[in-house]
C-alpha cells in the first residue's frame, strides 16, 4: 500500500531529524520508497498565537513508502518517531523537531477525530504540494499558488567555453568543492554539461564530451548519497554521453533538442524512471510576436503524443520553453510573462533564463554580472514553475525565502 507522509523541522538541526526519521521509518518495518527534495519555507502561524521566536523557517519533504499496516497503525508509529526525536507537547504550531502526518494512504478516506486521510488542509498548503508533486501530477489550479515555491537547480559546466563560466569547474578540487557547498545547502538539482550550447560556440562530438566528463564520472560513481543528497543532471544532446552518464551515477537527462533523436529517446524509454527535461530550441525568430506561445504550444503539444506513443510517463517529462534558444529577446520575454500558458499539457516545468543574453534590452552588463537581474525575473516566476535553472543556486535559495515571508503564512 503506498503512503506519503509529510515531514518537517523547524528547530535544532532541521536536517539531522528528517534523515532521522527517514532512518527511523526504514527500522520500523517500512519500505521507503523514495524522499523527495527539501524545500524550505517559512513557518505557519495562528494570529492567536504568532511570536517572532517561533517564526522560523521549516525544512519540508515528502516521504514515499510501501506498508501493509493500516493507517492507525501507521499514526502510532509516526507518534513514536515524533517523540523519540525530541517532540514533546507544545502549544499549537510551535517550533518543533520534527512534525510527521499521513497525507495520503493507499488511497483510503478515513475522517475520524484522530486520523483525516487524505489530509484535510493538504490542498491548501504548498509546502506539502510542493514536494508531493515530485511524485505525481497535481491538478494546477492547487500547485501555482502564490505560496508555491521551485526547486532550484544549479548549473555547474565543465566546459572552457560557456557563455559566463567557461574554464571556471574543469579543475575537480573546485568541482567537488562546489558540489560539498551546494549539497551541505541542499540544492536539491545540479546540472552538469560538458559542451557549450551558447551561439556560435564550436561543437563537440560525443567522445571528446565524454572525456571531458571522466573526472565527473569517478567522483559520482564514489558519491555517497543519501535522501537528501542532489540529483545530478547530465546536460547533453548526445545519446553516446547520457547513457554514459546514466552508467555513472547521473539521475536526469536534459537535451536541448527535446529528444528529436531517436536514440535519444530510446535512452530515456529504456530509463522512464528517469526525470527528463526537454526543450523547445527550434528558431523562431522568423516568426511575428503575436505567434510565439502558439507555435511553442503545437510543439510541446506535438512532443506529449510522441512521448505517450513511446510509453513515457509524462510525469517525468520536464518541459523547457527555452529561453534565448532560437528566439528574439521579445520572443523569450513574452514567454516568461506567459508560463502559466503551458500548465494545461500536465507536465512540469523547468525555466533556464540565468544570465542570458535576451536581458540586454534593459541591461548592458556582460553575462557573469546579470544576476541581480537575474534573480528579479527568477522571483517574478517563481509561482508559475516547478525548476529554476540557474549559476547562483545559493543567493537564488535565499532570495526565494525571503520572498516567501511576504506571501501569507498567517491563518
Amino acid at each position: 500500500m503506498t503512503t506519503f507522509i509529510a515531514a518537517g523541522s523547524n528547530s535544532d538541526d532541521r536536517r539531522a531529524h528528517l534523515s532521522s526519521a527517514v532512518k527511523a521509518l526504514k527500522q520500523a518495518g517500512y519500505d521507503v520508497t523514495g524522499v523527495s527534495p527539501v524545500y524550505e519555507t517559512p513557518a505557519a502561524l495562528l494570529y492567536a498565537t504568532a511570536k517572532d521566536d517561533w517564526n522560523k523557517p521549516y525544512l519540508n519533504c515528502l516521504i514515499r513508502l510501501e506498508t501493509n499496516k493500516n493507517a492507525f497503525e501507521l499514526l502510532a508509529d509516526l507518534k513514536n518517531i515524533e517523540k523519540n526525536n525530541g517532540r514533546t507537547a507544545t502549544k499549537r504550531w510551535a517550533p518543533r523537531p520534527i512534525d510527521l502526518d499521513v497525507i495520503e494512504h493507499n488511497n483510503e478516506h478515513i475522517d475520524t477525530p484522530e486520523l483525516c486521510v487524505p489530509h484535510k488542509l493538504c490542498l491548501k498548503r504548498s509546502f506539502v504540494l510542493d514536494p508531493l508533486s515530485f511524485f505525481k501530477t497535481i491538478p494546477p489550479e492547487f500547485l501555482y499558488t502564490k505560496t508555491h515555491q521551485p526547486l532550484v537547480m544549479g548549473i555547474l559546466n565543465v566546459t572552457p567555453d560557456s557563455f559566463s563560466d567557461g574554464g571556471q569547474n574543469n579543475r575537480m578540487d573546485v568541482f567537488e568543492k562546489k558540489i560539498a557547498l551546494w549539497a551541505d545547502h541542499l540544492i536539491p538539482l545540479i546540472d552538469i554539461g560538458a559542451e557549450s550550447t551558447r551561439p556560435g560556440a564550436s561543437p563537440v562530438n560525443p567522445a571528446e564530451e565524454i572525456q571531458r566528463l571522466q573526472d565527473v564520472f569517478r567522483f559520482l560513481r564514489n558519491y555517497k548519497k543519501t535522501p537528501f543528497s542532489p540529483r545530478f543532471s547530465i546536460d547533453t544532446r548526445h545519446f553516446e554521453t547520457a547513457a554514459k552518464a546514466l552508467e555513472n551515477g547521473f539521475d536526469i537527462l536534459n537535451d536541448i533538442h527535446g529528444f528529436d533523436d531517436p536514440e535519444m529517446l530510446a535512452l530515456a524509454k529504456e530509463h522512464k524512471d528517469k526525470p527528463c527535461l526537454f526543450t523547445h530550441s527550434r528558431d523562431i525568430t522568423a516568426h511575428p510576436l503575436q505567434n510565439t506561445l502558439k507555435i511553442v504550444e503545437q510543439w510541446l503539444e506535438e512532443k506529449i503524443n510522441l512521448f505517450e506513443q513511446n510509453g513515457l510517463c509524462l510525469h517525468n517529462m520536464i518541459f523547457d520553453p527555452g529561453i534565448g534558444f532560437g528566439k528574439t529577446a521579445c520572443q523569450s520575454l513574452q514567454l516568461l510573462q506567459n508560463l502559466e500558458t503551458f500548465h494545461r499539457f500536465g507536465v512540469r516545468l523547468m525555466i533556464g533564463h540565468s544570465r542570458k543574453s535576451f536581458m540586454n534590452v534593459f541591461t548592458n552588463k556582460p553575462p557573469a554580472e546579470k544576476d541581480i537581474e537575474t534573480i528579479g525575473l527568477s522571483i517574478k516566476i517563481a509561482e508559475k514553475t516547478d525548476i529554476l535553472r540557474v549559476h547562483t543556486p545559493l543567493e537564488h535559495k535565499e532570495a526565494l525565502l525571503a520572498a516567501a515571508h511576504l506571501e501569507n503564512q498567517f491563518f
